[in-house]
């Protein structure tokens, strides 16, 4: 049986993606396929590249506001990603975001 996960994410440290400035993540759960759950941080301005999501995406804004999809998401927004599709998150004012990757993403 697994082991259950107890983490409180504010004694993490934000890491950030050395390719995409502005952007941090915290990693909650590495999942058996190679997906994650994560925190992710977008400071004001910031942008993720293109990417595909093969086992698809969830989120929900905690903080702040997300820029995805041609709309700007607020606090309390969940969005689901369907297997195979695309797309830029970004933030022009900063935002905080609960992550779930099934699978690992492909850059485009």
């Amino acid at each position: 049986m697994e082991q259950g996960i107890q983490i409180r994410s504010d004694e993490r440290e934000w890491r950030a993606f050395g390719d995409a400035p502005g952007v941090h993540y915290k990693t909650l759960r590495k999942h058996a396929e190679g997906g994650l759950t994560i925190l992710l941080r977008f400071d004001p301005g910031a942008r993720y590249h293109t990417h595909r999501h093969p086992g698809g995406e969830e989120y929900y804004v905690l903080e702040g506001e997300l820029d995805d999809l041609g709309k700007t998401w607020p606090s309390g927004s969940y969005i689901w990603h369907p297997p195979g599709s695309v797309h830029r998150p970004a933030s022009k004012k900063g935002c905080v975001v609960l992550v779930v990757l099934p699978q690992s993403v492909e850059l485009t």
